[in-house]
C-alpha cells in the first residue's frame, strides 16, 4: 500500500510547527508551542501520544515525518 492510498498520520510531535523549549516560570517547564502565524506562541494543542493523532487544522509534516511517509511508501 503507497502513501497515496492513505493519509500521512498527524501525530503533533511531528508537525513543521512545533517549537519545544523550556519556561522555568511555568509549573511544567517543558513547553511545546505552535509558530504557525495564526497561532503563534501558543500552546500546541497536541496531544503528544504515540499512537494519538493531532486534530489541528495548521498541522503540516517535517522532515520526520516526510521521511516516514517515503520509508513507507516503498
Amino acid at each position: 500500500m503507497s502513501m497515496t492510498d492513505r493519509p500521512l498520520p498527524k501525530m503533533a510531535f511531528e508537525c513543521q510547527w512545533l517549537r519545544r523549549t523550556i519556561e522555568p516560570s511555568r509549573p511544567d517547564p517543558y513547553v511545546m508551542l505552535c509558530t504557525h502565524i495564526v497561532r503563534d506562541g501558543q500552546d500546541c494543542i497536541g496531544p503528544f501520544l504515540e499512537d494519538m493523532e493531532t486534530n489541528c487544522g495548521l498541522w503540516d509534516p517535517n522532515d520526520q515525518a516526510r521521511a516516514r511517509a517515503k520509508r513507507l511508501a516503498r
